[in-house]
Protein backbone atom coordinates (compact mmCIF):
# COMPACT_ATOMS: atom_id res chain seq x y z
CA UNK A 1 0.00 0.00 0.00
CA UNK A 2 2.82 2.86 0.43
CA UNK A 3 4.73 1.80 -2.38
CA UNK A 4 1.19 2.32 -4.16
CA UNK A 5 1.13 5.71 -2.80
CA UNK A 6 4.47 6.59 -3.35
CA UNK A 7 3.99 5.75 -7.13
CA UNK A 8 1.00 8.37 -7.11
CA UNK A 9 2.71 11.00 -5.41
CA UNK A 10 4.98 13.80 -7.36
CA UNK A 11 9.02 12.81 -7.26
CA UNK A 12 10.95 13.13 -5.10
CA UNK A 13 8.20 13.32 -2.14
CA UNK A 14 6.67 10.15 -3.02
CA UNK A 15 9.86 8.37 -1.83
CA UNK A 16 8.52 9.71 1.65
CA UNK A 17 5.96 7.07 1.56
CA UNK A 18 8.13 4.26 2.20
CA UNK A 19 11.59 6.13 3.57
CA UNK A 20 10.04 7.62 6.39
CA UNK A 21 8.25 4.46 7.90
CA UNK A 22 11.55 2.74 7.42
CA UNK A 23 13.52 5.19 9.35
CA UNK A 24 10.73 5.31 11.98
CA UNK A 25 10.98 1.30 12.13
CA UNK A 26 15.12 1.19 12.39
CA UNK A 27 14.86 3.79 15.46
CA UNK A 28 12.41 2.10 17.44
CA UNK A 29 13.49 -0.92 17.46
CA UNK A 30 17.04 0.42 18.18
CA UNK A 31 16.16 2.56 20.81
CA UNK A 32 13.94 -0.21 22.40
CA UNK A 33 16.80 -2.56 22.35
CA UNK A 34 20.30 -0.43 22.50
CA UNK A 35 18.14 2.29 24.61
CA UNK A 36 20.11 6.18 23.74
CA UNK A 37 22.89 4.45 22.07
CA UNK A 38 19.97 3.97 19.39
CA UNK A 39 20.40 7.79 18.69
CA UNK A 40 22.86 6.34 16.16
CA UNK A 41 20.27 5.57 13.46
CA UNK A 42 18.74 9.23 13.24
CA UNK A 43 22.71 10.29 13.29
CA UNK A 44 22.90 8.63 10.25
CA UNK A 45 20.37 9.16 8.13
CA UNK A 46 21.26 13.06 8.96
CA UNK A 47 24.38 12.23 7.71
CA UNK A 48 23.07 10.12 4.48
CA UNK A 49 20.81 13.28 3.86
CA UNK A 50 23.91 15.81 3.77
CA UNK A 51 26.20 13.51 1.53
CA UNK A 52 23.33 12.50 -0.92
CA UNK A 53 21.24 15.84 -1.80
CA UNK A 54 22.72 18.13 0.70
CA UNK A 55 20.63 20.74 3.37
CA UNK A 56 19.06 22.84 0.91
CA UNK A 57 16.33 19.97 0.30
CA UNK A 58 13.34 20.04 2.61
CA UNK A 59 12.24 16.75 1.58
CA UNK A 60 14.62 14.93 2.70
CA UNK A 61 14.95 16.19 6.40
CA UNK A 62 11.72 14.60 7.28
CA UNK A 63 13.62 11.19 7.20
CA UNK A 64 15.77 12.08 9.91
CA UNK A 65 13.04 14.09 11.66
CA UNK A 66 10.79 11.79 12.33
CA UNK A 67 13.21 8.49 13.08
CA UNK A 68 13.72 10.92 16.40
CA UNK A 69 9.91 10.29 16.99
CA UNK A 70 10.50 6.61 16.35
CA UNK A 71 13.71 6.84 18.65
CA UNK A 72 11.94 8.18 21.42
CA UNK A 73 8.68 6.03 21.48
CA UNK A 74 11.56 2.77 21.49
CA UNK A 75 13.70 4.29 24.97
CA UNK A 76 9.73 4.63 26.21
CA UNK A 77 8.50 1.46 25.66
CA UNK A 78 9.63 -0.46 28.83
CA UNK A 79 7.40 -0.83 31.61
CA UNK A 80 3.93 -0.96 29.51
CA UNK A 81 4.69 2.10 27.30
CA UNK A 82 3.32 5.52 26.61
CA UNK A 83 0.32 6.65 26.84
CA UNK A 84 -1.64 8.08 23.77
CA UNK A 85 -1.16 11.36 24.74
CA UNK A 86 2.54 11.16 25.60
CA UNK A 87 2.77 8.81 22.24
CA UNK A 88 1.21 11.84 20.04
CA UNK A 89 3.47 14.35 21.70
CA UNK A 90 6.66 12.40 20.61
CA UNK A 91 5.61 13.80 17.12
CA UNK A 92 7.32 16.91 18.68
CA UNK A 93 10.34 17.42 16.50
CA UNK A 94 8.21 16.30 13.62
CA UNK A 95 6.12 19.62 14.58
CA UNK A 96 8.66 21.76 15.33
CA UNK A 97 10.48 20.67 11.84
CA UNK A 98 7.29 21.47 10.30
CA UNK A 99 6.86 25.04 11.80
CA UNK A 100 10.40 25.70 10.97
CA UNK A 101 9.43 24.58 7.09
CA UNK A 102 8.27 28.45 6.13
CA UNK A 103 11.71 29.97 7.10
CA UNK A 104 13.56 27.41 4.26
CA UNK A 105 15.47 28.64 1.48
CA UNK A 106 13.49 27.05 -0.86
CA UNK A 107 10.21 26.83 0.88
CA UNK A 108 8.58 30.18 -1.39
CA UNK A 109 9.85 27.76 -4.57
CA UNK A 110 7.95 24.52 -2.98
CA UNK A 111 5.02 26.48 -2.72
CA UNK A 112 4.90 27.86 -6.03
CA UNK A 113 5.65 24.46 -7.55
CA UNK A 114 2.49 22.59 -5.64
CA UNK A 115 0.40 25.39 -6.66
CA UNK A 116 1.24 24.91 -10.19
CA UNK A 117 0.47 21.21 -9.75
CA UNK A 118 -2.89 22.04 -8.33
CA UNK A 119 -3.42 24.15 -11.38
CA UNK A 120 -3.02 21.92 -13.71
CA UNK A 121 -4.91 20.08 -11.75
CA UNK A 122 -7.80 22.20 -12.63
CA UNK A 123 -7.15 22.52 -15.80
CA UNK A 124 -7.42 18.88 -16.28
CA UNK A 125 -11.06 18.35 -14.53
CA UNK A 126 -12.31 21.06 -16.87
CA UNK A 127 -10.93 19.30 -19.92
CA UNK A 128 -13.04 16.19 -18.64
CA UNK A 129 -16.04 18.39 -18.54
CA UNK A 130 -16.02 19.44 -22.05
CA UNK A 131 -15.17 15.50 -22.72
CA UNK A 132 -18.09 14.48 -20.94
CA UNK A 133 -20.40 16.88 -22.45
CA UNK A 134 -21.41 19.73 -19.96
CA UNK A 135 -23.35 22.19 -20.82
CA UNK A 136 -21.44 25.38 -22.06
CA UNK A 137 -23.36 26.69 -18.94
CA UNK A 138 -22.34 24.33 -16.19
CA UNK A 139 -18.67 24.61 -17.94
CA UNK A 140 -18.45 28.29 -16.89
CA UNK A 141 -20.11 27.93 -13.70
CA UNK A 142 -17.52 25.15 -12.61
CA UNK A 143 -14.79 27.33 -14.26
CA UNK A 144 -15.89 30.16 -11.75
CA UNK A 145 -15.56 27.94 -9.17
CA UNK A 146 -12.57 26.93 -9.81
CA UNK A 147 -10.72 30.32 -10.33
CA UNK A 148 -12.05 31.64 -6.58
CA UNK A 149 -10.64 28.26 -5.69
CA UNK A 150 -7.25 29.10 -6.77
CA UNK A 151 -7.46 32.88 -5.27
CA UNK A 152 -8.47 31.17 -1.93
CA UNK A 153 -5.86 28.50 -1.86
CA UNK A 154 -3.39 30.97 -3.10
CA UNK A 155 -3.39 32.80 0.06
CA UNK A 156 -3.82 29.86 2.24
CA UNK A 157 -1.74 27.69 1.04
CA UNK A 158 2.22 29.38 2.47
CA UNK A 159 -0.06 29.30 5.87
CA UNK A 160 -1.57 25.52 5.65
CA UNK A 161 1.13 23.54 4.16
CA UNK A 162 3.52 22.73 6.82
CA UNK A 163 0.30 21.82 8.48
CA UNK A 164 -0.51 19.33 6.06
CA UNK A 165 2.92 17.55 5.64
CA UNK A 166 3.18 17.38 9.81
CA UNK A 167 -0.35 15.05 9.60
CA UNK A 168 1.26 13.11 6.59
CA UNK A 169 4.36 12.53 8.40
CA UNK A 170 2.79 11.49 11.40
CA UNK A 171 0.60 9.27 9.74
CA UNK A 172 3.78 7.68 8.23
CA UNK A 173 5.82 7.38 12.15
CA UNK A 174 2.05 5.85 12.86
CA UNK A 175 2.80 3.34 9.91
CA UNK A 176 6.46 2.94 10.86
CA UNK A 177 5.78 2.09 14.07
CA UNK A 178 3.58 -0.90 13.05
CA UNK A 179 6.35 -1.76 10.60
CA UNK A 180 8.36 -2.35 13.85
CA UNK A 181 5.49 -4.24 15.47
CA UNK A 182 5.80 -6.89 12.88
CA UNK A 183 9.74 -6.73 12.81
CA UNK A 184 8.99 -7.56 16.58
CA UNK A 185 6.87 -10.34 16.00
CA UNK A 186 8.74 -11.80 13.39
CA UNK A 187 12.29 -11.38 15.95
CA UNK A 188 10.15 -13.01 18.85
CA UNK A 189 10.17 -9.80 20.38
CA UNK A 190 7.79 -8.44 23.32
CA UNK A 191 4.66 -7.24 21.64
CA UNK A 192 4.80 -3.58 21.06
CA UNK A 193 2.47 -1.72 23.54
CA UNK A 194 -0.65 -0.05 23.04
CA UNK A 195 -2.76 2.70 24.42
CA UNK A 196 -6.39 2.86 24.03
CA UNK A 197 -8.07 6.62 23.09
CA UNK A 198 -9.70 7.03 26.61
CA UNK A 199 -6.17 7.74 28.07
CA UNK A 200 -5.36 9.99 25.61
CA UNK A 201 -3.63 12.62 27.58
CA UNK A 202 -1.56 15.50 26.24
CA UNK A 203 1.61 16.63 28.75
CA UNK A 204 1.55 19.96 29.85
CA UNK A 205 3.94 21.41 27.83
CA UNK A 206 1.64 21.39 25.04
CA UNK A 207 -0.15 24.19 26.14
CA UNK A 208 2.91 26.42 25.72
CA UNK A 209 3.11 25.47 22.40
CA UNK A 210 -0.43 26.25 21.81
CA UNK A 211 0.53 30.06 23.53
CA UNK A 212 3.15 30.78 21.00
CA UNK A 213 1.05 29.69 18.35
CA UNK A 214 -1.12 32.40 19.22
CA UNK A 215 1.02 35.08 20.51
CA UNK A 216 2.88 35.02 17.05
CA UNK A 217 -0.67 35.37 15.63
CA UNK A 218 -1.93 37.93 17.63
CA UNK A 219 1.03 39.97 17.40
CA UNK A 220 0.33 40.27 13.38
CA UNK A 221 3.87 39.42 12.04
CA UNK A 222 3.52 38.60 8.58
CA UNK A 223 6.94 36.81 8.24
CA UNK A 224 5.75 34.41 11.65
CA UNK A 225 2.48 33.51 10.67
CA UNK A 226 2.92 30.54 8.73
CA UNK A 227 4.58 29.28 11.71
CA UNK A 228 1.77 30.52 14.18
CA UNK A 229 -0.74 28.51 12.13
CA UNK A 230 1.43 25.37 12.65
CA UNK A 231 1.88 25.52 15.88
CA UNK A 232 -1.75 26.77 16.79
CA UNK A 233 -3.82 24.04 14.31
CA UNK A 234 -2.25 20.88 15.36
CA UNK A 235 -1.88 22.08 18.79
CA UNK A 236 -5.55 22.82 18.88
CA UNK A 237 -6.24 18.87 17.25
CA UNK A 238 -4.33 17.46 19.89
CA UNK A 239 -6.55 18.74 22.40
CA UNK A 240 -9.42 18.46 20.30
CA UNK A 241 -8.67 14.39 20.46
CA UNK A 242 -8.40 14.87 24.43
CA UNK A 243 -11.38 16.11 24.66
CA UNK A 244 -13.01 13.54 22.85
CA UNK A 245 -11.50 10.99 24.67
CA UNK A 246 -12.51 12.69 28.03
CA UNK A 247 -16.08 12.39 26.69
CA UNK A 248 -15.43 8.62 25.62
CA UNK A 249 -14.31 8.18 29.06
CA UNK A 250 -17.23 9.47 30.85
CA UNK A 251 -19.46 7.97 28.81
CA UNK A 252 -18.27 4.46 29.52
CA UNK A 253 -17.87 5.00 32.75
CA UNK A 254 -22.03 5.10 33.34
CA UNK A 255 -22.07 2.29 31.31
CA UNK A 256 -22.89 3.43 28.09
CA UNK A 257 -22.07 1.30 25.17
CA UNK A 258 -18.31 2.13 22.90
CA UNK A 259 -20.99 1.65 19.79
CA UNK A 260 -23.35 4.01 21.20
CA UNK A 261 -20.56 6.61 21.42
CA UNK A 262 -18.70 5.94 18.01
CA UNK A 263 -22.23 6.41 16.37
CA UNK A 264 -23.01 9.51 18.48
CA UNK A 265 -20.15 10.97 17.83
CA UNK A 266 -20.08 10.51 13.92
CA UNK A 267 -23.47 11.62 13.78
CA UNK A 268 -22.74 14.96 15.90
CA UNK A 269 -19.63 15.26 13.77
CA UNK A 270 -21.44 14.83 10.83
CA UNK A 271 -24.24 18.21 11.24
CA UNK A 272 -21.80 19.99 12.76
CA UNK A 273 -18.23 19.50 12.64
CA UNK A 274 -17.03 22.92 12.77
CA UNK A 275 -18.93 23.74 16.63
CA UNK A 276 -18.49 20.32 17.89
CA UNK A 277 -14.80 20.59 17.59
CA UNK A 278 -14.18 23.46 18.80
CA UNK A 279 -16.70 22.32 21.85
CA UNK A 280 -13.75 19.26 22.15
CA UNK A 281 -11.00 21.82 21.76
CA UNK A 282 -12.17 23.52 24.63
CA UNK A 283 -13.27 20.17 26.88
CA UNK A 284 -9.69 19.21 26.32
CA UNK A 285 -7.90 22.52 27.24
CA UNK A 286 -10.23 22.72 30.36
CA UNK A 287 -8.80 18.57 31.06
CA UNK A 288 -5.40 20.38 31.80
CA UNK A 289 -6.28 21.82 34.59
CA UNK A 290 -9.93 20.02 35.75
CA UNK A 291 -8.74 16.62 35.11
CA UNK A 292 -12.45 14.87 34.59
CA UNK A 293 -11.17 11.48 34.58
CA UNK A 294 -10.14 11.65 37.89
CA UNK A 295 -12.78 12.95 39.29
CA UNK A 296 -15.41 10.14 41.21
CA UNK A 297 -18.27 9.69 40.98
CA UNK A 298 -20.11 10.11 44.17
CA UNK A 299 -22.44 7.00 44.78
CA UNK A 300 -26.15 7.47 45.70
CA UNK A 301 -27.39 7.41 48.54
CA UNK A 302 -31.16 6.76 49.88
CA UNK A 303 -32.63 9.46 51.53
CA UNK A 304 -34.53 8.77 54.85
Amino acid sequence: MLGLFALQTPAPWGRLWLHVPLGVAASLLAGWRYGVRGVVIPLALFGLALGLVGPYVIWVWWIPVASLSGLWMGLREEGGGPTAGYRAWMLLPALLFASAMPWALHYGDLIQHVEQQMRFGDTQLLEMTKQFGYSPERIRAIQTALVDQAQIRAKALPQLFPTVVFVWIALLVVAGRALSARAASAMRWPSLSRAGLTGWRLPDGAVWLLILGLALLVGRWPAWSPTAWTLLINTALGFGVQGIAVVESLLLARGVPLSIIVLTLLFVFTLAMPVVMLMAVAVGLSDVWLDYRRLEPTPDRDET
